[in-house]
């Protein structure tokens, strides 16, 4: 049974009704509901205002193009410069070796022909001279040895092998060198019976000239002029470098040169002949380009070069206005443009930016509501704060859009020096006015994360903003004049401009003229702030029902046409209320509550009394109590009924919110026992006069409506007024009588838990009684009569240089004797 109870008791809680501001009845339910969209809005907003700062899109532009606005590097990128990277790959490539490839096998089949030729003709020659066959054959074993070396002569030799011949063995000795050879030569080369040193003349000449290559295509080596040329031996893959003056004769050039050498090998003529033809016509060309290779070294030398890049900075000036668009801007630009995230990414960035802004925004202010208990914000409290982050947001994104458009006109002065100049600060001096000291630093914590993200996740500004803020939010702490906000501005204005120089001296930027542009940006920042707040305060004030300490000021003149009426129609409550006013601010001082708004709240806590000023004691004077003559429970409903009346009286004259409030709470949920007593005594006496039992009568008619005080403001205006009330009623108040009376009063209400839902301890308590004892004593002295002058001087004055000689007058605080003359004065007064 006890957990069902707990349950429904659990869904009353959640299920009972609030009474907004405007009057009217909302569920809590409504509330959670209207605050849940607000929270959703204003995250809406602040995404549409951050998003663009991860996702600057650059105009699209064409090489020759004129760009009508400076383009800065969204953040760091690292463009390749496609020009530079391929005129380096090009000439890595022609810087690349072209490669020919030495065939050895050339030369050492034409040393084989040679060798086999002379060898296999000294042979023939030794054979038997008396031969009688006209066509002598060479040795197949020679033949043989000699065509398992050959292959394309191979057939040759099978045909001349049984040919007869003018000359015994030239033909023979033709298909071994592979070529034919004139009569007279070969004559010669028998003579010398095929001499062993001719033969090694021969060879050697030949290596000598293979050696060095011999060139198919002289052409095609004459038009790689200047180029390198790498050497490739094919039998062993040796490879060597040779000069770029390509010294390689074609098969003409060399033969030329042989038979120059030619002649200083042979001993005579014939032999010098014969060395020169021969020579001449084994030499073949050794030295062929190799086109496949090439190409393949060619690729691996394009590939080898490695991508030239530009390095961007994030916020460095890609184009400027007016600059015409070149090779190097188009690219800086192509490169950032493919930066630029596409519509799923830019969906995701905005989904992300929500979700972040509600998140932050939600876990603030819950957290900050759960721990710290003056944190109390109704739903057109977070109205304004929102709107307030929606517009310095708003002044930020503008900014830097001017920023870009302005450009940087000169050396020292950059887009990020007009940042500089933005009013933020605005936000932490407005919401310290209207909320106090703590708002405003959560809120300027909230305002200077998002314009971190805004001005593109600038760490540097964000610590900027935030300590200015700070500093702002102290700076019209009080605010009691319509300078403080221009005083605070001026104060922040200095402090950004140490923060300017300390961060030039951080970065080891210390240019002169850059510090000074930057600095007189920031201090005009704070000046530009303090001159909004001044200007939007008033219209805060009006549209959201705010109440300042200017506005507490204006309120407390005594010229204010409330206060005046309430000195007409209910003079005692007046002075009532000016002493209260005086004994609250006192002690608001020593606790550290705002003792302008208590003093003031005082002046009008009363002022539902002017409805019926004589309905209540201290306006009665010498007239009769108007009660006697209505029942307890009429009386008490006229007591009540002041509250309320002066609520409406408050809202009509627009005395704003925090004095509204507590009007309604300075008596919170007090008993009238006195009218409560008086019922009980008149329903006892009823019931023994008629003898039947009556209803029981309901004490809630006879205690005040609530709510019970919710500051520290309003607790003190409830023990001032029940204090300096009771004070009245003392016949000889002495000040050991007002302390005693003091402290039970305050006990009592203590007791009464009247002041359970205020921010009052124990030691405010003690405070707060002090300064009332001082007050009361001195407003309640004891005044000593003086005698009346037994004798006029000379001139038939008395002597009233002095007050404290003058007669003494009735207290007015306690009642005088009965004089027709008051009633009169009150007629004249307009009370009736």
């Amino acid at each position: 049974m006890e957990k069902e109870k707990r349950e429904q008791d659990k869904h009353k809680n959640k299920s009972k009704i609030t009474r907004g501001k405007n009057g009217l009845i909302c569920s809590m339910e409504d509330i959670l509901c209207q605050k849940a969209l607000f929270l959703g809005l204003l995250s809406l907003l602040i995404s549409f205002l951050i998003t663009p700062s991860f996702t600057m899109e650059s105009p699209p532009y064409r090489l020759g193009d004129v760009a009508d606005q400076n383009i800065k590097a969204g953040q760091n990128l690292r463009v390749e410069d496609k020009e530079t990277t391929l005129k380096k790959r090009e000439e890595a490539v022609r810087q690349a070796p072209l490669v020919y490839d030495l065939d050895e096998s050339v030369a050492k089949n034409a040393q084989e022909r040679l060798e086999t030729a002379f060898q296999t003709m000294r042979e023939y020659l030794k054979a038997d001279n008396s031969s009688s066959e006209n066509q002598a054959m060479v040795p197949e074993q020679a033949l043989d040895n000699f065509s398992s070396s050959m292959d394309s002569s191979s057939l040759v030799l099978k045909h001349f092998r049984h040919s007869s011949f003018a000359f015994p063995g030239k033909k023979d000795f033709e298909v071994l060198v592979g070529f034919p050879v004139p009569d007279e030569i070969f004559s010669n080369l028998v003579d010398s019976r095929f001499d062993r040193s001719l033969q090694d003349k021969m060879s050697r000449l030949l290596e000598s000239t293979f050696e060095g290559g011999i060139v198919a295509n002289k052409a095609s080596l004459l038009q790689a002029q200047g180029e390198r040329i790498v050497i490739r031996k094919t039998g062993t893959m040796e490879e060597y470098l040779t000069s770029p003056s390509h010294p390689f004769p074609d098969l003409e050039e060399v033969r030329k040169m042989t038979r120059m050498e030619a002649l200083e090998l042979g001993r005579d003529v014939k032999e010098m002949v014969a060395i020169a033809f021969l020579a001449t016509q084994l030499l073949k060309p050794n030295l062929t380009f190799n086109p496949e290779e090439t190409g393949n070294r060619r690729e691996q030398a394009y590939a080898a070069v490695e991508p030239v890049y530009i390095q961007l900075m994030k916020n460095e000036m890609l184009v400027r206005e007016g600059q015409k668009i070149g090779p190097q801007e188009l690219l800086k630009l192509e490169a950032q443009a493919q930066t630029r995230p596409g519509r799923h990414q830019l969906l995701m960035i905005f989904i992300t930016m929500f979700l972040f802004s509600g998140l932050c925004i939600w876990v603030v202010t819950n957290v900050t509501h759960r721990h710290i208990p003056s944190f109390r914000m109704e739903f057109h409290d977070l109205l304004f704060l929102g709107t307030l982050l929606i517009f310095l947001l708003t002044l930020g994104r503008s900014t830097m859009w001017i920023a870009d458009m302005v450009g940087d006109g000169a050396s020292h002065l950059s887009g990020k020096t007009l940042l500089y100049a933005i009013p933020l600060t605005t936000g932490a001096m407005m919401t310290s006015i209207f909320f106090g000291v703590t708002v405003s630093l959560i809120f300027s914590l909230l305002l200077t994360l998002f314009a971190g993200m805004l001005f593109g996740k600038d760490f540097g500004l964000f610590f900027f903003f935030l300590i200015g803020s700070f500093v702002a939010a102290h700076g019209v702490t009080p605010c009691r004049n319509r300078m403080i906000p221009i005083k605070a501005g001026l104060l922040v204005g200095i402090t950004n401009v140490f923060l300017i120089v300390l961060t030039a001296f951080i970065h080891d930027q210390l240019l002169f003229f850059k510090i000074l542009s930057n600095a007189f940006f920031a201090f005009c920042s704070g000046l530009f702030s303090g001159i909004l707040v001044t200007g939007l305060t008033p219209l805060v004030e009006m549209l959201f029902g705010y109440t300042t300490d200017i506005k507490l000021l204006e309120l407390a003149t005594m010229d204010q046409p409330l206060l005046q009426e309430l000195m007409v129609q209910a003079p005692g409550t007046y002075h009532h209320s000016i002493i209260v006013g005086n004994m609250v601010e006192a002690a608001a001082k020593s606790i550290g509550a705002n003792s302008l708004l208590a003093k003031v709240a005082a002046y009008y806590h009363d002022i539902g009394k002017i409805k019926k000023p004589l309905y209540f004691i201290e306006n009665q004077f010498d007239c009769e109590n108007r009660h006697e003559k209505l029942a307890p429970s009429m009386s008490s409903l006229i007591l009540i009924s002041h509250v309320k009346e002066g609520v409406e009286l408050a809202k009509q004259h627009r005395l704003g919110k925090a004095i509204i409030d507590i009007i309604s709470q300075h008596h919170g949920k007090s008993f009238i026992s006195f009218f409560y007593q008086k019922a009980l005594d008149a329903r006892e006496k009823a019931q023994n006069s008629k003898g039947a039992e009556l209803p029981p009568i309901n004490m809630d008619d006879y205690r005040y409506p609530g709510p019970k005080p919710q500051t520290k403001e309003a607790g003190l205006v409830m023990l001032g007024d029940v204090v300096e009330a009771a004070c009245r009623s003392l016949t000889d108040p002495t000040p050991a009588r007002i302390q005693g009376l003091v402290n039970r009063l305050i006990n009592n209400i203590f007791s009464d838990g009247q002041l359970e839902e205020c921010e009052l301890t124990l030691k405010d308590l003690h405070q707060i009684a002090k300064h009332f004892n001082q007050i009361l004593a001195t407003v309640h002295h004891k005044r000593i009569e003086y005698p009346s002058a037994p004798c006029n001087d000379s001139k038939g004055k008395t002597d009233a240089s002095d007050s404290n000689q003058r007669e003494s007058k009735p207290d007015r605080d306690k009642p005088g004797t009965p004089r027709e003359k008051s009633r009169t004065d009150l007629k004249r007064l307009g009370i009736h």
